[in-house]
């Protein structure tokens, strides 16, 4: 083991003495010491509890060299006539001896001060190199201790999306790494899995909550919309019907409490769209009964009037009305476009029966108007010639006159009806 040294300073703090002290010890090789190559005193530290055991050893002071007498080895000599100094009193050598000393100790403070303010300066730079060396060996550790912090973070940030579904990590990636980093700030990074484990899935399954719901009301909502009708899922004509039934079913997933169950979600979103299915097959009804709407007899116009007149009164009634009370709206609508038809239907057939009757008279006035000329023969002088000229202009006054008297009675017999004409040719002549 290598052996231990300290400095001048340190010596003279450990033994209660000045630093001068110590350094007049080491200069006059009264106690152990070494030099470094910079030419500074180091004590050794077996040597220094010495010193703490035995005390300091005194030190040895020269005399004031104005007051030395002058050193010889020669004896007297009774022939030297060389003057010999005078020799000074005891008061003088003493108070030369204590201006020495004064002006000795004037100098050595000066140089013990000199001597502690380099010490001083070199222990507060040396001070400051290890309070500069603490500080960066302090942020070392901090950095050191934050980038485990985020590499343990990171890891279980990893393990948290790992867990997450491949087709949620699109929408819900950014609110897992919200939770999990709450979570984790929480802890410290040194906490065992077992502990930080259920944490972590804990904040997953909370961010994932929204999406899960999400989720199953989406499904619901298919499902719901999947029981409509397939005119009403897929026609254009329906479009606002099926909107009301897709808005009244997701009103109804947004009011169910959070812990719903997706049973509880699906039902409640199919009971949503049950109304519109109502309506629409209340609409169907009332178009399946409007295209069964026939008038016999009557004209496409009116048809077309009575279906509108339907169409009206069943948009009167309310959704969900039976079907035997839709028919008793339709033959109530349809009824005065049938008495219309039905009349206009009788009269008809009565001109026609009219006609008949009138093409019956004029057809059987026909066939017995050539009496006119057998009468007029019989009964008149007249020549040949004249019967048939007088016969011509008779023709047409006593047939109309036949035709309005056989209009009255169709049953008049031949008999009947020469006396008819006689009469008219006797009136007319």
């Amino acid at each position: 083991m290598e052996p231990l040294f300290y400095s001048t300073g340190q010596v003279a703090r450990q033994l209660g003495t000045t630093l001068a002290t110590v350094r007049l010890l080491c200069e006059n090789r009264l106690i152990a010491a070494e030099t470094t190559p910079g030419g500074q005193w180091r004590v050794p530290a077996s040597e220094v509890e010495r010193l703490k055991r035995n005390g300091l050893p005194p030190i040895p002071r020269p005399l004031p060299i104005e007051s030395a007498p002058v050193a010889t080895n020669r004896t007297a000599d009774p022939d030297d006539h060389t003057e010999s100094p005078p020799k000074t009193s005891a008061e003088v050598l003493s108070a030369e001896d204590l201006v020495a000393i004064t002006r000795s100790m004037l100098e050595k403070r000066k140089i013990d001060r000199e001597i502690e303010e380099n010490e001083d300066w070199f222990r507060e730079r040396e001070r400051q190199s290890a309070a500069a060396e603490a500080v960066e060996h302090q942020e070392a550790e901090a950095k050191l201790v934050e980038q485990r912090r985020q590499e343990w973070m990171q890891r279980w940030t990893k393990y948290a999306l790992h867990s997450v579904s491949y087709s949620a990590r699109g929408e819900v990636e950014i609110e897992v790494h919200t939770a999990v980093d709450a979570a984790l700030s929480q802890l410290q990074s040194c906490e065992l899995d077992s502990i930080t484990r259920p944490l972590v899935d804990a904040a997953v399954h909370k961010a994932l909550r929204p999406w899960r719901r999400k989720q199953q009301i989406e499904s619901s909502l298919n499902s719901a919309m999947n029981r409509l009708p397939w005119d009403m899922r897929n026609s254009s004509e329906y479009a606002p019907l099926k909107q009301r039934a897709w808005d009244a079913a997701v009103e109804a997933g947004r009011r169910l409490r959070e812990e719903a169950s997706d049973r509880e979600i699906e039902t409640a979103t199919v009971q949503a769209v049950q109304p519109a299915i109502r309506e629409y097959e209340h609409q169907q009804n009332c178009l399946r009964i409007v295209r069964l709407v026939q008038i016999l007899g009557a004209t496409r116009e009116e048809e077309e009037e009575a279906k509108e007149a339907v169409r009206k009164a069943l948009g009167a009634l309310p959704i969900g009305a039976a079907l035997k009370e839709l028919e008793k709206t339709r033959d109530v609508a349809v009824a005065p476009y049938k008495a219309a038809v039905f009349e206009r239907k009788e009269k008809t057939r009565l001109e026609l029966e009219k006609q008949t009757q009138r093409r019956a008279a004029e057809f059987k006035a026909d066939l017995h108007l050539d009496h006119i000329a057998r009468y007029l023969t019989q009964e008149f002088e007249l020549k040949p010639w004249e019967v048939s000229c007088e016969a011509e202009r008779l023709r047409p006054l006593i047939r109309k006159a036949l035709i309005e008297e056989l209009l009255k009675n169709s049953n008049m017999t031949t008999a009947q009806i020469w006396h008819s004409i006689e009469d008219q040719v006797e009136d007319d002549i």
